[in-house]
């Protein structure tokens, strides 16, 4: 045993880097591990803190931007208020014979003064008593169906909201109106297709307030209107406010859209040629949140030509019916230039702590190398036979050093022991084995002498037997018929134990006789195996039908494939349900290769059992079988016989109901060269 080692040694190439490379390998590994860790949890990290932080103050900017949006809205309440109020609208209202043109101008100019579109001054009854814009129509009766404005002061209370304005409406409030809420509708990327080519109506800010006399009777009603289509004032103004026009590589940095349903009425987004898209459409991820199911957007989004941190709100009507949005957003750009900018600096501050890391393991690997490579050298020595190596003494600090390096002696100490008892243990072990394989022969031997001694004359007082109940030595009794039929039987299975016990021998000592050929299966094989258990056939009432044509050939010993099939018959036999059917069949599943199948109805093999049948010395534990007699041989020896010709055996069966056993053979089709080897 130490002899070998040093030649295996010696067949293995050296060792490819030193232990003082292997430590600082190692170190270095774990930092470049920590240093990717680093980089990309900073990465992580960094992304999300700035795109958060980024997409959190879109969503303030957008709580400005309706702070602006909501005082808009209050001033026009309090202008329309203020002119319910005034004398000029009770004059008008009140007087018998009023002086309408002149009070009418005097609304005209508070309308002009207060950045109004619309102002219109209604009787009792509703109808238009005075416009203060072109053409100053009047007499008619503003519709309710469309208007909760007007719908809600007629009602006997104030109020203001934002309000869908068709063309008709803004045509009667004045001129230019309609021209301003037109819209061209133009396709944009990311949007879902619409046969819409244009927009008519209008997106306003609308306030009403009723007029009252001194006694409390109302004598009319006042409304006016901010109409946000094309308002880029107000746009502009939220931007302003919240963006101080600040531009990123040329570009407004910040955003602000109303929205008209899902389509931009006023913006400062431009185009690719620098106009302000107006007609554009909103994206349909923003589209399916924002008006199709009425909740806030607050994401990144896709704005016309490029991709923007947004918050989006959606605008309702005094009913809560969503009729456009609110939009406010920054160029996400930006955010990623610093990102990308930000995640330099943490590579280059990681880069630098790895550098610093890894000269720092290099001191190390060596300072640590020094103790542990005597612990090697002498591992080395001893693996390569010489087991009196011991490493050196340790007097350095680390106590964990000084426990390898003493666990290591006391090891080496123990290895050199285990040796030596392990050279006697196999002294031992090989001269048991010696011993071992001689009894095995010696049993061997007598098994075979024993079982062939025996055979000649079992042969021959069975054919005595036989002699004596044909009634060719004499009459025979009843009686004594039936004795001679039970010593028959007796005998018989003796034979067989006899017979299966000289197989076994010859298997075991590799001696069994093998000299395959070309044969017919039927004829050489089948046939004169049912010969053979004809008596047992007729013992049972139990016949044999074989559909196994003439002329299927086989390539196998014949000798030993009739060991093979009377064994199966044998069992269909014993096991079988008397008076039944044995069938013999076969099948071609391949030009070169034969199944032959062994049928019997009777009780069956359970599932647990399959795989017990083909062990030596095996027999079911099934109380039905008890009673039958054998030696736990029969089948060994058969899937002995059916591998030495290069086939298999198996069993299958459906339990209570009947059993098969199959083999597989090569066909006569072609000989194959090897199996008589």
């Amino acid at each position: 045993m130490r002899g070998a080692s040093p030649k295996i040694g010696e067949a293995r190439r050296g060792p490819l880097i030193d232990l003082r490379t292997t430590l600082f390998m190692a170190f270095g590994l774990l930092v470049l591990a920590g240093a990717a860790v680093s980089v990309f949890v900073g990465r992580r990290i960094t992304s999300e803190a700035v795109v958060q932080e980024a997409q959190r103050r879109v969503a303030q900017d957008l709580r400005s931007a309706w702070t602006r949006y909501d005082s808009e809205l209050e001033r026009l309440r309090v202008v329309v208020k203020f002119v319910s109020l005034i004398q000029k609208t009770h004059d008008l209202l009140g007087s018998p014979n009023p002086d309408v043109e002149r009070l009418r101008g005097r609304l005209e100019a508070l309308r002009r003064q207060y950045g109004l579109d619309v102002l219109t001054v209604l009787d009792s009854r509703g109808a238009v008593v005075a416009r203060t814009r072109p053409p100053y129509l009047s007499g008619d009766r503003p519709s309710l169906d469309d208007d909760p404005v007007l719908r809600a002061v007629f009602a006997g209370r104030p109020a203001a909201g934002t309000v869908i304005v068709s063309r008709r409406v803004l045509e009667a409030e004045g001129e230019r109106l309609a021209e301003q809420a037109y819209l061209e509708v133009i396709e944009t990327p990311m949007t879902t297709p619409s046969p819409r080519t244009h927009e008519t109506s209008g997106l306003m800010l609308k306030a009403a307030d009723p007029v009252y006399d001194d006694a409390g009777r109302v004598l009319g009603y006042v409304y006016g209107g901010i109409l946000l289509n094309r308002n880029f004032a107000l746009t502009d103004a939220i931007r302003d406010t919240l963006f101080r026009d600040e531009k990123f590589q040329g570009r407004p940095l910040g955003t602000v859209t109303l929205f008209q349903g899902d389509v931009r009425i006023a913006t400062n987004v431009l185009t690719e040629e620098g106009d302000r898209a107006i007609g554009t459409r909103v994206s349909e991820a923003v589209r399916a949140v924002t008006l199709g199911r009425g909740e806030s957007y607050h994401d990144r989004a896709f704005v016309v030509n490029d991709w923007y941190l947004t918050a989006y709100d959606p605008i309702r009507d005094p009913d809560g019916k969503v009729v456009g949005m609110l939009y406010v957003g920054v160029l996400e750009r930006k955010f990623l230039v610093y990102q990308a900018r930000l995640i330099r600096q943490v590579l280059v501050f990681t880069l630098v702590g790895t550098a610093v890391a890894l000269l720092l393991g290099l001191a190390t690997a060596a300072w640590l190398a020094r103790p542990l490579r005597r612990v090697t050298d002498a591992a080395r020595a001893v693996r390569g036979g010489d087991l009196s190596a011991r490493a050196e003494p340790y007097e350095g600090p680390f106590r964990d050093l000084h426990t390898l390096n003493r666990v290591f002696n006391e090891m080496a100490d123990a290895l050199a022991r285990h040796e030596a008892d392990l050279a006697e243990a196999n002294r031992r072990l090989a001269a048991s084995n010696d011993e071992l394989s001689r009894l095995n022969q010696n049993y061997m031997d007598m098994l075979e002498f024993v079982t062939h001694e025996l055979k000649s004359p079992l042969a021959s007082v069975l054919f005595s037997i036989g002699t004596l109940k044909d009634g060719l030595m004499g009459t025979v009794s009843d009686r004594q018929k039936m004795t001679l039929d039970a010593m028959e039987k007796n005998l018989e299975y003796q034979n067989e134990m006899i017979l299966n016990y000289l197989n076994l021998s010859r298997i075991e000592k590799d001696e069994l006789v093998f000299e395959p050929k070309v044969l017919a299966l039927r004829e050489d094989v089948i046939d004169r195996a049912i010969d053979q258990v004809r008596a047992q056939l007729d013992a049972t009432c139990m016949t044999v039908v074989c559909d196994v044509p003439p002329d299927v050939l086989a390539w196998g010993d014949p000798d030993l494939l009739r060991i093979v099939l009377d064994n199966l018959l044998s069992n269909a036999v014993k096991y079988g349900r008397p008076g039944s059917a044995i069938r013999v069949t076969h099948e071609l599943p391949a030009r070169d290769r034969l199944l032959v199948k062994v049928w019997n109805a009777g009780l069956g093999i359970s599932p647990s059992n399959l795989d017990k049948l083909f062990r030596k010395f095996s027999r079911l534990n099934v109380k039905e079988l008890k009673a039958k007699r054998g030696t736990g041989l029969g089948l060994f020896i058969t899937r002995a016989i059916v591998e030495r010709h290069g086939g298999r055996i198996w069993a299958e069966s459906q339990e209570d109901e009947w059993a098969a056993f199959v083999f597989e053979l090569p066909s006569g089709a072609r000989p194959e060269d090897g199996h008589g080897s």
